[in-house]
């Protein structure tokens, strides 16, 4: 109650500022408009949800290397790398695996993989110079969007090629192995505009060892991305986006899922490779009426190769005994024990007929069993949409549209083979003003798939319009989060390739069975069900001269969630957990002069998890949920091409740690005869000593910095 009375007095203070305070200039500007919240082009004071806009002066005072920072600027989100170069970026955050609840989009096309439900931000093929602003959904937008736009949407929108022109060359160096080059060209013609990026990122993670061990969570990315515009007629465009990335994250033994069993002659790595082709049409049949049509395709396939030798079943036996892993005998005693991992190891170690034949194969000469594994998944997806955008009359505006995808999952580890799923959707969203001041947002989003069934998210907006650039805003919605194919038909088989030494000379003699595998094999019952949402909420945005305010006071019910483990040595996964998420949201954004820009953000939430069996699984669900996050950026445009920014971030009581870190940004642009050079540099500077999330997550310096600079021509 205290927080809230706190921002009801910040509020009223900011406001008596921006009216009577010398330094807010008269607002000459427009109401800022936003289109994701509906599909509609609205102002930001009358859309049916809190957004939050990211534009290309906040991305460039951030200073930001990748495009996971830039989220920290938005309330109630976590934007951080939890598995050492692997970032996570969640809303309400509860499990440290949530990306899978929040729908991620670039131009259009979805970033959230069907077959592992997850969005891999080190592989969006995407530089964080080719954004021209990102336009965040805070709170459930499967009405707009469909399943997995769970938690909120967070939509990317790149620069349009006619904004650019010539040829940029970059390159950024700094601390912690960062290691950057970046080449972009655009040209435009009478009709048409191509914008072509080239670029390669690489940095070391986490650097500071850990009881001894290198952390070897590096990566390595390169990427390329290409955006057409072709102006077919007064009423017609057509965009041609095209692009793909190759990564290779380094993974150390024990971050891999083997690296207790393994002696590694070759240590693992986390490897990737995707692209996609997409076309969007769109048609401007009137003013008001307007049409599209977007389809696309992306292929990704991820591994994790490795090659090493199996260690000693127990300590002080014979190296051969390992082999016990991967024999016939240990999956029957494992499926004998109930898939159970620790009972399996009880009853192994008093097979006396196994462990006879293994302990007399190692007396005969026989070494340790030597083999490469390479867990590996393809993930495909075909997707065509088309949207259909006019006026009932002038108190009335209507988006409607259809969506039909294919989404295919191949993996011989996880799925053993290919897994289909064809989806069918149809959504709608109307817009009324009823009377001076009030306007009425209802929307809602059908969809079909053959792994999940049929289900509706619908969703209630009301907004009170008291002043042209203030307003109350009154929203109910609810979202699903389907299964994704793994979910559903996991069906998990770890065979070894290149098995070596006299292991491979008889398989069946020597190990039970011609196609060995590892012992323990794990399947979905394909019951899981979609998690689901529903929340309340209570905004008020307001615009007064130089300043502006967004409010969030919310209340969010998440059930039937899915908590239980779901890799290759555990499938236990359930519809038992709850989350109650409420608390309050406040970002405030103020430009004194021309040349400041501030912007502010905070949040205080409560969240309470619960499941029949206990604290494991609420633990699960509270991992990454943190009271208080903040953030303070302020950009300071000096004069000559010279700009100052400086920011602050904090989560407290996080992970049952605090994080926060202050950074400071100095550039200089030179304009010559010839083209402009950009220098830049970038100081974060670590204010806690905790580990971020895990408790080997730390770095061996309390500064990360890195200096660029970038010719153009």
């Amino acid at each position: 109650m205290r927080f809230l009375w706190g921002i009801a007095g910040l509020l009223c203070c900011a406001t008596a500022l921006a009216e009577f305070s010398g330094f807010g200039a008269p607002d000459s500007q427009a109401m800022p408009q936003v289109l994701t919240p509906a599909r509609l082009s609205q102002p930001q004071s009358q859309v049916p949800a809190s957004v939050t806009v990211i534009d290309r002066q906040l991305i460039e005072a951030t200073g930001a290397r990748e495009i996971y920072q830039l989220l920290q600027l938005v309330p109630g989100m976590i934007a951080i790398k939890v598995d050492g170069s692997v970032p996570t970026v969640s809303y309400h955050s509860t499990q440290a695996r949530d990306t899978r609840r929040i729908l991620v989009l670039v131009d259009g096309r979805s970033q959230y993989l069907p077959g592992l439900a997850r969005v891999l931000w080190n592989d969006m093929p995407l530089e964080i110079e080719d954004i021209e602003r990102i336009e965040v959904t805070r709170g459930p937008a499967s009405a707009a969007y469909g399943a997995n736009a769970f938690h909120g949407v967070i939509n990317i929108i790149t620069r349009h090629p006619q904004e650019m022109a010539g040829t940029t060359v970059a390159t950024r160096h700094g601390n912690n192995g960062v290691q950057e080059y970046r080449v972009t060209t655009a040209a435009s013609g009478a009709s048409s505009a191509t914008r072509l990026t080239v670029a390669s990122r690489a940095d070391d993670g986490y650097d500071k060892p850990f009881d001894g061990e290198d952390r070897r969570d590096g990566k390595r990315i390169r990427s390329a991305n290409m955006r057409s515009v072709f102006e077919l007629s007064d009423h017609d465009t057509l965009e041609f986006l095209a692009g793909g990335s190759q990564r290779v994250l380094q993974l150390s033994e024990s971050g891999s899922d083997f690296g207790e069993l393994l002696d590694y002659i070759e240590l693992p790595e986390d490897q990737s490779e995707e692209a996609f082709v997409q076309l969007v049409w769109q048609r401007q049949l009137s003013e008001r009426h307007q049409f599209s049509v977007q389809a696309y395709s992306q292929n990704k396939r991820t591994s994790q190769p490795a090659l090493g030798c199996l260690k000693p079943l127990m300590e002080g036996l014979p190296a051969a005994t390992g082999a016990a892993f991967f024999s016939q005998e240990a999956r029957d005693l494992f499926e004998a024990s109930g898939r159970m991992q620790d009972v399996f190891s009880e009853a192994v170690g008093s097979d006396v007929p196994l462990l006879t034949r293994i302990n007399t194969l190692a007396l005969s000469g026989a070494g340790a069993l030597c083999f490469k594994i390479d867990p590996a998944i393809e993930e495909t997806r075909h997707d065509i949409e088309v949207e259909n955008t006019f006026f009932l009359s002038d108190a009335a505006r209507v988006v409607v549209g259809a969506n039909f995808r294919h989404d295919r999952g191949k993996s011989e580890t996880y799925t053993d083979g290919a897994v289909d799923n064809i989806s069918r959707r149809i959504f709608g969203n109307l817009e009324m003003h009823l009377a001076d001041p009030l306007f009425l947002n209802v929307g809602g989003y059908w969809e079909s798939d053959d792994l999940n069934g049929a289900y509706f998210s619908p969703r209630v907006g009301l907004i009170y319009q008291f002043l042209p650039a203030q307003s109350l805003r009154l929203v109910w919605s609810e979202s699903i989060r389907t299964m994704d194919l793994y979910e559903k038909r996991a069906d998990i088989h770890i065979r070894p390739q290149n098995i070596s030494g006299v292991w491979a000379s008889d398989t069946e003699a020597l190990l039970g069975w011609d196609d060995p595998e590892f012992f323990a094999s794990q399947s979905s019952d394909g019951r899981l069900k979609p998690e689901r949402i529903r929340s309340y909420e209570v905004g008020y945005f307001a615009r007064v001269r130089s300043l502006e305010w967004d409010l969030r006071v919310f209340r969010e019910e998440l059930y039937d969630l899915v908590s239980g483990a779901i890799n290759p040595f555990s499938f236990r996964p359930d519809n038992l957990s709850d989350v109650d998420i409420q608390g309050a949201e406040l970002q405030v954004s103020w430009r004194p002069h021309p040349r400041h820009l501030l912007r502010a953000t905070g949040s205080r939430i409560d969240t309470r998890a619960s499941h029949p069996q206990g604290d494991r699984f609420t633990r699960l669900e509270e991992a990454l949920a943190a009271d208080q996050i903040a953030s303070v950026l302020w950009r300071y445009d000096i004069h000559q091409g010279w700009m100052l920014g400086s920011g602050w971030y904090t989560a407290r009581n996080w992970s049952y740690a605090d994080y926060e870190r202050a950074d400071l940004h100095l550039s200089r642009r030179i304009r010559g005869r010839y083209g402009m050079i950009e220098v830049s540099g970038v100081v974060q500077h670590l204010l806690t000593s905790d580990p971020v999330v895990r408790r080997d997550n730390l770095y061996k310096s309390d500064n990360l910095y890195w200096l660029s600079a970038s010719v153009a021509f």
